[in-house]
């Protein structure tokens, strides 16, 4: 529960110091792994500390909505604003990669993104969030004994395998 309260209070100049997520403190090589599923194949989860999230929010310069908004006329894609969602995504999982981490988690699973841009057409500027969220474990590699099939039609194919692997033992 502490170790859950202390990554929740990670200030903003934290995270904007863009430590590196590839090695740790000690200087080896850490991999967080990030997944839309529930679990990660090949790795078996050891402990769940919860769900961990966080959030970016981003503008550009008045300069960049005038060129925009001109560019606009003639159609086409507003690559700006573009740059203004990837930059702001890559903004939520690096803090969210950074609360996972202080929680001594090794991977995220289920993670979700919700974005939200807002725009004054009377005054140049668009606002673009992103909230990252996720559950926060700490896993391994899954041992053979205890893999478990990632599909049905794996489940079927490993159940024929033992069934035929039974029958060459008992003759």
């Amino acid at each position: 529960m502490a170790l859950r309260a202390a990554a929740l209070r990670v200030r903003p100049a934290q995270w904007t110091a863009r430590r590196s997520f590839a090695t740790s403190a000690d200087g080896t090589p850490t991999k967080l792994y990030f997944t839309t599923r529930d679990r990660i194949h090949g790795r078996e989860v050891l402990e769940e500390y919860g769900m961990v999230s966080a959030s970016a929010v981003r503008s550009k310069s008045v300069v960049s909505d005038m060129y925009v908004a001109l560019a606009g006329l003639f159609g086409g894609e507003a690559s700006s604003y573009t740059s203004l969602m990837n930059e702001t995504m890559a903004e939520a999982v690096h803090r969210m990669q950074y609360a996972a981490q202080s929680l001594g988690a090794t991977a995220v699973v289920n993670v979700r993104f919700d974005t939200n841009t807002t725009m004054n057409r009377l005054v140049f500027g668009m606002h673009c969030s992103v909230i990252a969220y996720g559950t926060a474990v700490r896993c391994r590699p899954a041992s053979m004994h205890h893999h478990q099939p990632s599909s049905k039609a794996t489940a079927q194919l490993h159940a024929a395998t033992m069934a035929h692997m039974d029958q060459t033992n008992k003759a």
